[in-house]
């Protein structure tokens, strides 16, 4: 029944490689800086591609591990470790250009119907296969079984290959089409194609999610050895933002200590970057502040550099403070929703206090929330700072509404109990009142 059991579980292979996104929710991560530089790298394959940039959501997980794939539609998720592991820009542009080519060949839809194909034979197989096992003939039911699974896997791995080939063509013609270098991501297919030999515990989950092979990176090494940019290397001020971002996962992600030595005796601006955010994290306010401040004074119109000014003020207590950094970081990226949000909770930590004063402070920090949801409509924690903002301000039953909307952002049944508590005190036809009725309706008991 072992042996059943595990052959089995091959049919789990086929499903987990459609698996949505949803398992992996728990490790989603916002932060302005990335995003914007990834949606900066993605923006002209997107419209090379005839993809509107704005229809089209990058998002990232916190995983060390190298990889980066497509699902629910047109959605790209691109690992931490990708970005981490990259050596240069065009390294992750050439792997945007290859999950854009899964997005245009419509490999997601497909990807579902061969599944299904390929389990067809692969059930029939273990129904019989059983059936031989309940009359007796153990060896040729687990035969049937084994042969049945296995045959799935090769024809789903075959189709699979088949849209690795043609995104891998979409990626060489559209870096071709935006003036761009296909060296990074034959790089990186080179390194990966020799993991091959190894055990999938030691491969990286692009290995295994994109089968690779020689052939693979001999057709890239083919499709890009005439192109005119094969030599064109990344801007200076990219390269930059590259090293910035990385200085910041490795910053945020990895404890104080880690981070100091890694970037010890470096005095480079990522490495004071880094340094600043593990002071920050280490609980040394004044040592992150200080060396935040210098960076700010090199570079005055940096908004990442005003926003983590501003967090390490908030987070460590002093929300006032971190008004003015804020501010700032908004002036130089007006329509950045996470940084709206982040000046709208320094305005709700200063509107405690209560008073007139006060209140205008809290209504404030509210029109920056509604901004930020323009933008971003399913953002979850600027629902909940405005249902802080709308309780000090003593508006119960819009404080409840954006309970509501918050748990429903995230799927929650809460969202219910403080559906039904808003629709109470809300005035009947108003857009929250609305939205109340129709969270009402799709959240179930």
């Amino acid at each position: 029944m072992r042996q059943i059991l595990r052959n089995c579980s091959i049919l789990w292979l086929l499903c987990l490689v459609l698996m949505p996104v949803s398992a992996q929710a728990q490790r989603l991560v916002r932060d302005a800086e990335i995003e914007a530089l990834m949606h900066d790298y993605s923006r002209p394959l997107f419209r090379a591609a005839g993809l509107d940039p704005a229809r089209v959501g990058i998002s990232l997980i916190n995983d060390r591990n190298l990889n980066a794939f497509v699902t629910n539609g047109q959605n790209i998720y691109v690992h931490t470790g990708l970005i981490l592991e990259a050596e240069e820009p065009n390294m992750v542009i050439g792997v945007l250009a290859h999950e854009i080519g899964h997005i245009t060949g419509g490999h997601l839809a497909r990807g579902a119907e061969a599944a299904s194909t390929a389990q067809r034979p692969a059930l029939i197989a273990t129904i019989l296969g059983m059936g031989s096992i309940l009359a007796g003939a153990g060896d040729l039911g687990l035969a049937l079984i084994t042969g049945g699974q296995q045959l799935a896997v090769r024809n789903f791995l075959t189709y699979s290959r088949g849209q690795e080939a043609a995104a891998d063509n979409t990626a060489l013609q559209l870096l071709e089409a935006t003036e761009q270098s296909a060296e990074g991501i034959i790089d990186m297919m080179d390194s990966l194609a020799n993991q091959e030999i190894l055990s999938e515990v030691y491969q990286d989950p692009y290995a295994r999610s994109h089968p690779m092979s020689r052939d693979r990176v001999k057709a890239y090494r083919n499709g890009a050895r005439n192109s005119p940019f094969k030599d064109v290397r990344d801007p200076e001020k990219r390269i930059f933002r590259h090293k910035m971002a990385q200085a910041k996962i490795y910053g945020f992600l990895d404890s104080p200590s880690t981070t100091f030595r890694r970037y010890r005796n470096k005095d480079t601006q990522p490495a004071r970057y880094a340094r600043a955010i593990a002071y920050f994290r280490q609980g040394s306010r004044d040592k992150a502040l200080d060396a935040v401040r210098g960076l700010i004074r090199e570079m005055p119109n940096n908004p990442w550099l005003r926003e983590l000014e501003g967090q390490i003020y908030y987070e460590t207590g002093l929300a006032a403070q971190g008004i003015e950094p804020y501010r700032k970081a908004v002036s130089l990226r007006p329509d950045e929703p996470l940084l709206l949000i982040g000046l709208a909770s320094c305005l709700l930590g200063k509107g405690t206090a209560g008073g007139a004063a006060n209140q205008a402070v809290n209504q404030e920090a509210i029109d920056y929330l509604r901004a930020a949801l323009r933008v971003d409509p399913l953002n979850g924690p600027a629902y909940l700072q405005m249902s802080k903002g709308y309780g000090q301000l003593g508006e119960t039953a819009l404080a409840q509404w954006a309970l509501a909307e918050y748990y429903a952002a995230a799927g929650r049944k809460e969202a219910r109990k403080h559906a039904q508590r808003a629709l109470k005190g809300l005035p009947k036809g108003s857009v929250e009142y609305i939205r109340t009725v129709d969270i009402l309706s799709s959240i179930k008991r």
